[in-house]
């Protein structure tokens, strides 16, 4: 009698962590391949103080729990739309050490975000985040823009620290930064009801003139070919932005090459190893 599809998975799964490691992987390693001590540890580290995660259940220092993983499967669709908090550290994030990459089909390191969990770091509205936003003055010598971002988390600070040592770099480096997108606008992304990471002034956008995106590179007559990779921006301008925290649309399957954001949880997530 053949034994039940399932199990046999598990069976095999086990054999392969014995032959593989010497030991068995037990809950420390979830079926999506999310390193669960090691995501829980990095997301404590990236926001100090804030909640504490026991088991499956965040609780913020307010007393709202959220959970970890709600156990459901997803496919790259539904790890966009309704992702658990577990589900951001799918994909660890390839930094800028790494070299040049094409991203795989479907590998979107931080485009997964619980926007419930965004809402409590930065605010619910427009409003709440606008509470703490701070304009920055940006490569003020070369440039003369100032952009705005929150104060939250020191990343207002922090991109001030990555505006001076862009604008030292020599010319054909700092003038990536001459046309800024800009940073903090309460909107969706584009197509979506999901809130863009520039709702909550955490992302920022460094130069519109050498900007590839996805959307418009895709096959419009065929949504599901692939979609050719593209970037303009240079790694040692994405390694400047990772060394303050923030990681690079450039490493996205559905890329966009002049987006950064504030995710030092990814970063620790990827340091842990």
């Amino acid at each position: 009698m053949i034994d039940h599809p399932r199990r046999l998975l598990l069976q095999l799964a086990i054999v392969l962590a014995i032959c593989g490691t010497g030991r068995l992987a037990y809950a420390t390693d979830a079926g999506d391949g999310v390193d669960q001590p090691a995501a829980k540890a990095a997301l404590l580290k990236a926001y100090p103080g804030l909640f504490t995660i026991s088991g499956n259940v965040l609780t913020w220092a307010d007393g709202t729990t959220m959970v970890w993983d709600d156990g459901k499967a997803r496919d790259a669709e539904a790890l966009l739309e309704s992702p658990d908090i577990e589900d951001m550290f799918r994909y660890v994030y390839p930094t800028a050490a790494e070299g040049a990459l094409v991203p795989a089909e479907d590998f979107d390191p931080g485009r997964i975000r619980n926007e419930a969990f965004f809402e409590k770091l930065y605010g619910k509205s427009a409003a709440d985040v606008g509470k703490h936003i701070a304009n920055v003055k940006w490569l003020p010598k070369l440039g003369k823009k100032t952009v705005q971002v929150t104060k939250v988390f020191g990343i207002n600070d922090r991109l001030g620290k990555i505006s001076d040592v862009l604008e030292a770099m020599p010319a054909e480096l700092s003038r990536y930064g001459l046309k800024p997108g800009g940073g903090f606008v309460w909107r969706p992304i584009a197509g979506t009801n999901r809130l863009s990471v520039h709702s909550f002034g955490a992302a920022f956008d460094i130069n519109v003139g050498f900007s590839d995106y996805w959307y418009n590179n895709r096959n419009k007559t065929n949504p599901k070919t692939h979609i050719p990779f593209k970037n303009r921006i240079p790694l040692k301008i994405v390694e400047l932005f990772e060394k303050n925290g923030f990681i690079w649309g450039g490493r996205w399957y559905h890329y966009d090459t002049m987006h950064f954001e504030y995710r030092p949880e990814l970063l620790l997530y990827k340091k842990s190893g």
